[in-house]
């Protein structure tokens, strides 16, 4: 990394929920966590630099935008499929008048909501912060992956059917592996030498990790346990997925809280006790750590 990219993603870059990123666009559907649109969508840009709490994917159909990726500035041009991560920080230069867009947005938690895997994402290389930014692709898999999001679009529009938002994720995660089969097409992925050898250590934390994150949470078990140093787990963990270690493991611990206290079978104190945590204080000052508020009031919150 360049001095010169080193200082660009050092800036304090404004972090814009899914609502902020599309100016309530997403609010009008009724699609809190998610938004896909074949509109305009010059008004949703902003030329400063910034992070959004969701993924993006992208295909120019007309026109072009310049902008900086994590400091590496890339035209998106008619065809090219870009991707936006949380981590990545974009910085709009310039944008033609003609430009459009086929456009999804959605947040991790909506499509895992159904999924007894939170890390469904992280399996895609081209997800994480070490992907694909963009690629121009050929006319046939353009079609392909437009007619794709023509049906999210459609069955968004859809407000009174009563399945739709499970509909739309579905569909959102057949988007992700059609966009995943063509990329590997494209790519060459080195499966070979030390590369693999990182992949697979990342894969065994995982596994590892849906097991015992209920007792353990510590970053040193995890990298006992897979015969590496904590550090050279930290490193590889964040190479591939953007997050520490801890990270996934607090992300974990957390969902499976909400999980917990949304069910309305447990209090907090029972919930402290199923994820192993020494007393009901500790693990509320988790709770409200990463979420701004107590155990007890999501539980209240998430059954008015």
């Amino acid at each position: 990394m360049t001095k010169r990219t080193e200082r660009f993603m050092n800036r304090n870059i404004p972090n814009l929920a899914i609502d902020e990123l599309t100016l309530g666009q997403n609010i009008n559907w009724q699609t809190r966590d998610y938004y896909v649109t074949k509109d305009p969508v010059n008004n949703l840009l902003r030329y400063f630099p910034l992070r959004q709490n969701c993924y993006m994917i992208s295909i120019c159909t007309s026109g072009s935008m310049r902008v900086r990726l994590n400091g590496e500035e890339i035209t998106l041009e008619i065809n090219t499929l870009a991707i936006f991560t949380p981590s990545t920080i974009i910085d709009v230069i310039e944008i033609s008048k003609d430009y459009r867009c086929h456009l999804v947005i959605f947040m991790k938690s909506f499509l895992i909501e159904t999924l007894n895997n939170i890390y469904f994402l992280e399996r895609f290389q081209f997800l994480n912060n070490n992907g694909l930014f963009n690629l121009r692709l050929d006319a046939n898999n353009i079609s392909n992956l437009l007619s794709h999001i023509d049906k999210i679009i459609t069955t968004q529009k859809n407000k009174t059917h009563p399945y739709r938002h499970d509909i739309v994720r579905n569909l959102i995660i057949i988007l992700i592996y059609e966009t995943d089969n063509i990329l590997k097409r494209h790519i060459s992925v080195n499966n070979s030498g030390n590369s693999y050898g990182q992949e697979k250590i990342l894969s065994d934390f995982q596994v590892l990790l849906r097991k015992k994150f209920y007792m353990e949470r510590k970053v040193g078990f995890y990298s006992k346990e897979l015969s590496i140093s904590t550090q050279l787990l930290t490193n590889i963990v964040r190479k591939y997925t953007g997050k520490s270690a801890k990270d996934h493991i607090e992300e974990m611990v957390l969902t499976q809280a909400k999980v917990f206290l949304r069910s309305g079978k447990y209090n907090v104190s029972e919930v402290a006790t199923l994820l192993y945590y020494d007393n009901i204080e500790e693990f509320s000052r988790f709770f409200k750590r990463k979420t701004s508020v107590t155990p007890l009031k999501f539980s209240r919150n998430t059954h008015l």
